[in-house]
């Protein structure tokens, strides 16, 4: 089916109107408030029905002098204009902010909380929030003096940064007689992570102990050493044959080994491609945290010694996000 956008017509205003809407609404950081300038009106498809039997009983009253004709064809532009000015006050007034979102996998949904602050005494009712190229939300009701968040999805297709789009805010509330609507211009982006590659060869044994480097857990595998009793430790840990030889209690202590630190390295892959390096390095990545065994990562002229946790993860997918980019966020 042809839309306005994709007909011969379309595709000549259609870009004049987003040049018009990049100017009348420009990005800006923290909150927006939606004002009267730039808040738009329509009938709708129900409206312009009301509008054409106003006209046709305004019509049929003048031909036949119907006193009660003229009398209910009043009262309907009197509802109309009610309804016309409570749809316009619906959104005049709100204000919108949000804050920054987590990261994720190219391929998956990022999500941008979105907050609706209702500065009114009177309740806001039936908006809607669309990106255009993601999932729409919906708001029922915004309570008179209060907020409202919601999270909206946006598909990402590719590593590194995934900004917000334009949101259009509109509403037909009350009665849906008119379209009330206007656009924002939220400055907020997130990281997208290369997709990690599926079925990826384990982790490059070959690369191990490059640095010679040990790493220890406390565990219960092996004799670690001594140290002072403190309150809370197990009776069973206590070592009573030191112990008898000085005045203070000695606590037994274990450990487990961790192996040698992995070197993840990026010039060791030469039969890939850029995004297919990037894509087994993520998968690497996730790898070695899910067994707990310390890695370094070699990307290009950046180094990262080994360690764990999610810092260090969270650092590392940041390097392979942003690998041939601008400046890190």
């Amino acid at each position: 089916m042809m839309t306005f956008r994709s007909s011969f017509i379309g595709q000549y205003l259609y870009p004049i109107w987003l040049r018009f809407i990049d100017h009348r609404h420009p990005p800006s950081e923290g909150r927006q408030r939606i004002r009267h300038q730039r808040l738009y009106i329509f009938p709708t498809w129900y409206g312009l029905a009301y509008l054409i039997t106003i006209l046709t009983l305004l019509v049929g009253s003048l031909n036949y002098q119907l006193s009660l004709g003229f009398f209910f064809a009043f009262l309907m532009i009197g509802v109309a204009h009610a309804v016309m000015l409570r749809s316009y006050a619906n959104l005049l007034g709100l204000e919108f902010s949000t804050n920054s979102s987590q990261a994720v996998f190219a391929g998956e949904d990022a999500y941008f909380p979105i907050t609706l602050h209702n500065l009114k005494p009177q309740f806001r009712a039936g908006i809607e929030i669309n990106t255009g190229n993601g999932e729409d939300a919906f708001v029922s009701q915004v309570p008179g003096l209060d907020h409202q968040i919601v999270s909206i999805a946006i598909p990402s297709w590719r590593r590194g940064r995934l900004k917000l789009p334009r949101l259009r805010i509109d509403s037909t509330q009350p009665l849906g007689l008119f379209r009330c609507w206007t656009y924002l211009n939220l400055q907020q982006e997130t990281l997208i992570y290369p997709a990690p590659e599926k079925d990826a060869p384990p982790l490059p044994e070959h690369l191990h102990g490059q640095d010679g480097k040990e790493f220890n857990l406390i565990g219960n595998d092996d004799f670690y050493g001594l140290r002072p009793f403190q309150r809370g430790d197990a009776r069973h840990d206590i070592a009573w044959k030191h112990s008898a030889h000085g005045e203070n209690l000695l606590i037994r202590q274990y450990q487990s080994p961790l192996g040698k630190s992995l070197w993840l390295n990026w010039d060791e892959m030469h039969e890939l491609q850029t995004e297919q390096r990037l894509s087994r390095l993520t998968a690497w990545i996730i790898a070695a945290e899910d067994e707990q065994r310390p890695y370094g990562l070699k990307l290009g002229h950046k180094e990262f010694a080994p360690a764990l946790g999610s810092e260090h993860q969270s650092t590392c997918l940041q390097a392979l996000a942003l690998f041939g980019q601008s400046e890190p966020l």
